[in-house]
């Protein structure tokens, strides 16, 4: 019972209320809007095989660009559907470990040497 009691010597702060349309915040945002967030550099790229579906007959080379907790990003130059199941194996010395994720999103990369490539970005929740 005593852990559903309330801490009332630290109350929950109210709200903010935004107001979107205030100029000076406009003139904020308009900085950003050109942005685009790309974590592929901060971590080791690995070589993998990717099994696209719960059938898949052969593998086709991926590179892992991306991984923590539940989430891995994938390069590859070939199409996977969104919501589609994809097994990846990752090679260790004489071993492979394999997990399996759905895809939650995919979009063509926007770096010149992605474009040049036909390279395209997966986000894959772990399943």
């Amino acid at each position: 019972m005593a852990s559903m009691m309330v801490d009332r010597s630290n109350p929950t702060r109210a709200g903010n209320r935004v107001d979107w349309s205030d100029p000076q915040l406009q003139k904020l945002l308009s900085k950003i809007e050109d942005w685009d967030l790309d974590n592929r550099d901060n971590f080791p790229r690995e070589e993998v095989q990717v099994q696209i579906g719960w059938s898949a007959g052969g593998g086709r080379t991926a590179v892992l660009v991306w991984k923590r907790d539940k989430v891995m990003v994938l390069e590859a130059s070939f199409p996977i559907p969104t919501a589609e199941y994809v097994r990846v194996d990752r090679f260790y010395g004489d071993g492979m470990r394999s997990v399996w994720g759905v895809v939650v999103e995919g979009r063509a990369g926007r770096r010149a040497e992605d474009c040049s490539n036909g390279v395209s970005i997966y986000w894959l929740h772990e399943c």
